[in-house]
């Protein structure tokens, strides 16, 4: 009876747990092992507009569907993006001053128009063409803020308008002559323009600009009544640079933005024929009116005046 009882001892200490060598639970290991990458992107919803979506050490289960994570999305970012209610935009107003370098890219100069749709497509522009042939940049003060007649048709004052853009082109192409005296009053002028606008529209944006180089071996061929010799041409296309290039000078000294056609418009120092009209080689041809447009709309985008 010893016998057996000690038996049935032996055999407990045989097979029971040995607890000095108990293993590690394999759960703690893989938390153990797990360590997260915190990588972390951005991906556009159609819906929401931005979700984010995380990656981890662990893999993406293949049995459950995941649960939507909700971003935090900053309110005015947000808000910026989505369209007013009806879908309606307040237009922007685009008035463009000048003189027939203006007056002949068409009424509401819709190359323009498309130009900025490229960059714009839900917005709404309403573009003022305040081109005025044959005249000089004082009348371009003067229309400002006088009411006017152009064409047998009324024009309201400029200011009148309450445009949220203002573009000044140069005049060069009906100026005071080849004289420092000629170039000082272009120059002056230039300022009480920028100062009127300052006053009358403190909040508009003003963008000053040059339209394309003339050519001077073909300037003017193809205008009735207009045979100018080849050294008027030569003078009269030199005399419009000095204009263009004073432009320039006065929107870099003055601090305003410039949408400068004239400078990548010349050829050896000479307007590129392609952007010339061939019925009057002065006026921009078609091609000419869409290179213009596109550099005034490339300004508007890096100066941020939209």
């Amino acid at each position: 009876m010893v016998f057996l009882f000690f038996i049935f001892l032996f055999s407990l200490k045989l097979f029971s747990p040995r607890q000095s060598n108990a293993q590690t639970p394999l759960s703690h290991l893989f938390l153990q092992s797990y360590k997260p990458s915190s990588n972390y992107s951005l991906k556009q919803n159609p819906v929401l507009g931005t979700s984010i979506s995380i990656q981890s050490g662990f893999p993406k289960p293949t049995n459950h569907k995941s649960l939507p994570i909700q971003p935090i999305i900053n309110n005015q970012q947000s808000s910026s993006k989505i369209p007013p209610i009806g879908g309606f935009t307040k237009p922007i107003t685009i008035a463009v001053l000048g003189d027939s370098m203006i007056d002949t890219l068409k009424p509401n100069i819709p190359q323009l128009v498309i130009a900025l749709k490229k960059h714009y497509p839900d917005q709404f522009f309403n573009i003022l063409n305040y081109g005025y042939g044959a005249s000089n940049i004082e009348f371009g003060l003067f229309r400002l803020t006088n009411n006017h007649q152009y064409l047998g048709k009324n024009i309201p004052s400029l200011i009148s308008q309450n445009p949220d853009l203002i573009i000044i082109e140069s005049f060069a192409y009906n100026n005071f002559g080849n004289s420092q005296q000629g170039i000082d009053r272009h120059w002056l002028s230039l300022g009480a323009i920028t100062s009127m606008i300052k006053k009358e529209l403190p909040g508009a944006h003003i963008l000053l600009a040059t339209t394309i180089a003339p050519n001077s071996i073909i300037f003017g061929n193809g205008i009735d009544g207009i045979n100018w010799s080849g050294l008027e041409k030569i003078e009269k296309a030199n005399t419009v640079k000095l204009y263009l290039q004073n432009t320039i000078n006065f929107a870099t000294s003055q601090n305003f933005p410039l949408a400068n056609a004239y400078t990548p418009s010349l050829i050896n120092n000479e307007g590129n024929p392609y952007f010339i009209s061939k019925s009057d080689s002065l006026h921009p041809s078609d091609i000419g009116t869409q290179f213009f447009c596109d550099v005034v709309t490339k300004s508007i985008l890096d100066n941020k005046l939209i």
